[in-house]
């Protein structure tokens, strides 16, 4: 026999819904998601904060605290919080059960429908940057570049920054500023497209 839903039931916009490393533990409305994904000190938890709004995504000086993969409920879509690649103080063990559920969320889950890759603006994108452009065509799903932390340069570098990564990644890149809100309204603009609330 089918649940019937509670009324009033709907979590409010950025409550965090559901940390999980199995499908199980995921959400079963089937509403549209798109992860977040990054270095873990690339700035993807603030990014996430500043879209929301509020202070929903754990962020620490200390890079790798994301170890779940985090649901946060926006209007008719979620917003989730991959961990960052490329560094956490784990152990092997640890890291290596998280990497494979991430693996089976981003090669399996029916609900996505676009990515955001954020990235330091004054490095450029390594394997694992590469390894999710490829994955994101394979899969068909928009993937979103923010290049994070554009106040720690002056315009001339920000503009040479743009152009090299737009170079490398073959796409637009939006240079972003989680500190002062510069560039957010570009995410934004491309999540509408896909018809989703921001």
């Amino acid at each position: 026999m089918a649940k019937k839903k509670a009324a009033h039931s709907q979590p409010a916009r950025g409550q965090h819904v559901a940390s999980a490393l199995d499908q199980s533990e995921m959400p079963t409305s089937g509403l549209p998601e798109v992860a977040f994904m990054g270095r873990s000190n690339a700035g993807k938890s603030s990014l996430i904060n500043a879209l929301v709004k509020a202070k929903v995504a754990h962020t620490s000086s200390t890079p790798g605290r994301t170890q779940r993969i985090n649901f946060f409920q926006m209007p008719g879509w979620y917003i989730v919080d991959l961990p960052g690649f490329g560094y956490a103080k784990v152990s092997k063990a640890e890291r290596e059960a998280f990497g494979q559920a991430v693996d089976q969320y981003l090669i399996g889950r029916q609900p996505l429908v676009a990515a955001v890759l954020i990235q330091d603006v004054r490095r450029d994108p390594e394997e694992e940057e590469a390894m999710l452009v490829h994955w994101a065509a394979d899969r068909n799903i928009l993937l979103v570049v923010a290049a994070s932390k554009m106040d720690r340069l002056n315009r001339r570098e920000q503009e040479e920054r743009r152009q090299r990564l737009e170079s490398i990644y073959g796409r637009p890149v939006f240079l972003i500023s989680n500190r002062t809100g510069e560039g957010l309204d570009q995410v934004r603009e491309a999540l509408r497209g896909l018809g989703l609330s921001v």
